[in-house]
């Protein structure tokens, strides 16, 4: 009797001057049970050894670009790629500081999805080095998103939208809605792709039972960088005028104008003294502040797709391999 080919899933990968994250994150895929994947990393232009590193992986394709044009720009790069190259039927839009735990994370991703035709886009538990969870999901609750136990929470639920550090997504989600929108640096793209899929009528899942260790939101002091926060503050005002309420828009302006001079150094902690920080470039900041609400004010009733490249059913020309 033929055994039943499982979908293809492509694993995509943005990454910049991730020498350590990438090694260890591809490092830790081999132990993926599901049969029929591909791993597809993108290089944003970094200077350190990343790419050296890559290519050591013989199983990996591997793009290269010139320069960091951000998070969702490289997603959406990926997507143009892999859709038209090998036309999957799931792509998973992973972070290079995912560390994969469970041989059958993937597997229970899919299956997941595989249940609706209206199920669109999943993301599974993430877990910090410390143990503490990550519940990626808008609406979680304030017990859940303070509880420390990673076993508690192990659940499969329909929600609003999830965060994007791990996520699976079906092909007719791009075939309806394209890609993710470049005007995000990155983030809270992810967040703002799942409202869009769900205005076409995706339903989005948190699948817990799945899981995977995530190494980046465990180390938050890089928010005290200006860099950081520019891309951040002003994604999120976008994303708040897009799909916020009056008072949501006025809260989130108002959050990132205290950013400009006190950020918690662990936001999953509560705000204490030690856990404060004050940032003396803040008369450079309250500029950057200006200027992600100036753009944050003209660009969400936008959405811009430029480096998303894919007609359904046609192939394109691609300008960067």
């Amino acid at each position: 009797m033929n055994k039943v080919k499982k979908p293809l899933v492509c694993i995509v990968i943005v990454n910049w001057n991730g020498r350590e994250n990438i090694t260890n994150c591809l490092k830790s895929l081999k132990k993926t049970n599901y049969e029929n994947y591909k791993i597809i990393v993108l290089d944003n232009g970094s200077t350190d050894d990343s790419i050296k590193r890559i290519e050591k992986f013989k199983e990996v394709f591997l793009l290269k670009d010139n320069k960091n044009n951000g998070f969702a720009s490289g997603s959406n790069i990926l997507y143009s790629y892999v859709l038209n190259t090998f036309n999957p039927d799931y792509i998973c839009n992973m972070n290079n500081d995912i560390i994969t735990v469970q041989p059958n994370w993937l597997s229970l991703m899919v299956n997941s999805l595989e249940k609706r035709k209206n199920y669109g886009i999943c993301a599974n538990k993430l877990i910090s080095p410390n143990d503490k969870l990550q519940l990626l999901y808008l609406d979680r609750d304030s017990k859940e998103y303070e509880e420390k136990k990673k076993e508690q929470y192990d659940f499969v639920k329909e929600v609003s939208a999830v965060g994007g550090a791990n996520v699976l997504i079906k092909r007719e989600v791009f075939n309806k809605i394209g890609g993710t929108d470049e005007n995000y640096f990155y983030g809270p793209d992810d967040l703002d792709y799942c409202y869009r899929a769900r205005e076409k009528g995706f339903k989005i899942i948190y699948n817990s039972l799945s899981k995977s260790a995530h190494i980046g939101s465990f180390s938050y002091l890089s928010i005290s960088k200006d860099f950081i926060y520019s891309h951040q503050s002003m994604g999120y005002m976008l994303f708040n005028f897009r799909w916020g309420s009056k008072k949501e828009k006025l809260k989130m302006i108002i959050n990132q104008f205290v950013r400009i001079f006190l950020t918690r150094k662990d936001p999953y902690s509560k705000i204490t003294s030690r856990n404060i920080c004050f940032h003396k470039s803040f008369p450079r900041r309250i500029i950057l502040f200006l200027n992600a609400l100036s753009l944050a004010l003209y660009n969400y009733k936008k959405i811009d797709n430029s480096n998303f490249k894919y007609v359904k059913g046609k192939k394109t020309e691609h300008w960067l391999w």
